[in-house]
């Protein structure tokens, strides 16, 4: 049995489609250059700044995140990486959670809808990802 010419267009829809979302995939979240610190609640952003030069050890920044009137959340970036320094969610699981220091890294707050993200180009000095599963 021979496909048919509406078989064949939709297999070659499909494959066109594939290839389309792995192209979407990469080029989602970067941002050509420096790596990008994107700070959004309940899907709007807050806050977005370049990501920051960790080498300086003594130096720190925080940023307050504020819901509402009883929701807050502490952005920090500091020689460690960005954390949440605070937050005031009932399970505080997003002020335990580790630093981001590299594109595609996150820390999400589920209780407020926080999401902070680094986006961007990987660095091309071959860098290891120290997280294993």
């Amino acid at each position: 049995m021979r496909p048919k010419i509406g078989d064949i267009f939709v297999y070659i829809f499909i494959v066109v489609l594939v290839g389309l979302s792995f192209l979407g995939l990469k080029a989602m979240g970067t941002h050509k250059g420096k790596a990008v610190v994107r700070i959004e609640v309940d899907g709007k952003l807050v806050e977005t700044f370049e990501m920051p030069d960790l080498k300086d050890t003594g130096a720190f920044r925080e940023i307050p995140v504020d819901m509402n009137e009883d929701e807050f959340n502490v952005v920090r970036i500091s020689s460690k990486g960005i954390d949440i320094s605070d937050a005031n969610c009932p399970d505080r699981l997003c002020v335990y959670s580790p630093a981001i220091k590299t594109p595609g890294q996150s820390i999400i707050c589920i209780p407020h809808k926080l999401i902070v993200r680094i986006t961007g180009e990987t660095p091309k000095d071959g860098d290891v990802d120290d997280t294993a599963s």
